[in-house]
């Protein structure tokens, strides 16, 4: 046995305390009525029935007892059933940092992770898609949808430079992140996929990895760029730095492979597409069926005896002493 709303038993708290301090000024409301009464006539004033009293209380304790277990839903097991799942939630968080215009990737590398994941999009099928692009700050510009001309239409959009703020804000984006998946289905696989070429120096990764496992996603990390590196080009010039040196912008190897040790991530490989990644983590969970154990409403049952003794406190009279003959 489970319960629904475990945290409605705190109400016992509440109104048990409460009837006792209804019994109690009650009871000492009729002893203050009988004493502005003689000794021989405070037997005729509270003519009452004390057995008649403790049934009513009886009555009225039991019905709160029953309302409230009804209130945190109890629900009984049943059989347990195996189920495989049909579709994928997957969120792709994206760099559209300045480096990411390093050609280094047979031309800008935010152009080879867009292609890549325009071609996850289309190959889709029953999966939902969400798109949390970051630099130097993160923001969810797709939330988990099925709508894949949408998804199309916002990962063509994607490009540097769309985030003023520039940086590396790769933990924000995560959050981000997995806040939408939770939108997805309770039983749904999820996916969430770094595409990236630098590092977050502030990301504290035992936070994240706790964070993503709490929310039980898989993590999967698309490392642009090559360890010689590129010149960022911006038009007709190249970046450079204060010096007024041209600024090299190369893959940082050390941190995806820090992610995949500290946070369990799987790095998507060199001439492996996203598409190819995410199909092959669809087949894999598809094959792998669950036990759920499915559990029944039983409120009804306490729900109705609760009504059941609360009209009973209502139609039993206090009743009168027997009088002696």
């Amino acid at each position: 046995m489970k319960f629904g709303a475990p945290l409605y038993f705190l109400l016992f708290f509440v109104w048990f305390p409460a009837l006792l301090v209804y019994f109690t000024v009650a009871r000492r409301r009729r002893e203050r009525f009988a004493a502005l009464f003689s000794a021989a006539r405070q037997s005729e004033a509270t003519n009452l029935s004390e057995r008649a009293l403790w049934l009513r209380r009886i009555f009225l304790v039991m019905a709160l007892i029953f309302l409230n277990l009804a209130a945190v839903r109890p629900q009984m097991g049943e059989a347990e059933v195996n189920m495989s799942n049909e579709g994928i939630d997957v969120a792709v968080v994206f760099d559209v940092s300045l480096s990411m215009l390093a050609e280094d990737e047979e031309g800008p590398r935010f152009e080879k992770g867009k292609r890549l994941l325009i071609d996850a999009i289309t190959e889709l099928g029953g999966d939902r898609v969400a798109v949390v692009p970051f630099a130097g700050s993160a923001f969810l510009q797709l939330p988990l949808t099925a709508d894949y001309n949408t998804a199309l239409a916002v990962a063509a959009d994607l490009r540097p430079g769309m985030i003023e703020k520039q940086g590396t804000a790769l933990g924000a984006a995560v959050e981000l992140a997995l806040e939408t998946l939770k939108s997805g289905a309770e039983n749904a696989d999820k996916l969430l996929v770094v595409v990236s070429d630098g590092e977050d120096p502030s990301l504290d990764l035992e936070a994240t990895r706790q964070k993503i496992a709490d929310a039980k996603v898989s993590l999967a990390i698309l490392p642009l760029g090559t360890a010689e590196g590129a010149p960022i080009s911006l038009g007709d010039n190249y970046l450079k730095n204060e010096r007024g040196e041209t600024v090299v912008s190369k893959l940082n190897q050390p941190f995806f492979d820090k992610c995949r040790e500290s946070l369990g991530a799987i790095e998507i490989q060199k001439g492996e597409t996203l598409s190819s990644f995410i199909k092959s983590f669809r087949n894999r969970t598809k094959l792998e069926e669950k036990r759920v154990q499915l559990y029944r409403e039983q409120f009804a049952l306490p729900l109705g005896l609760g009504i059941l003794f609360f009209a009973l406190f209502l139609v039993v009279p206090v009743g009168r002493k027997e009088e002696k003959q």
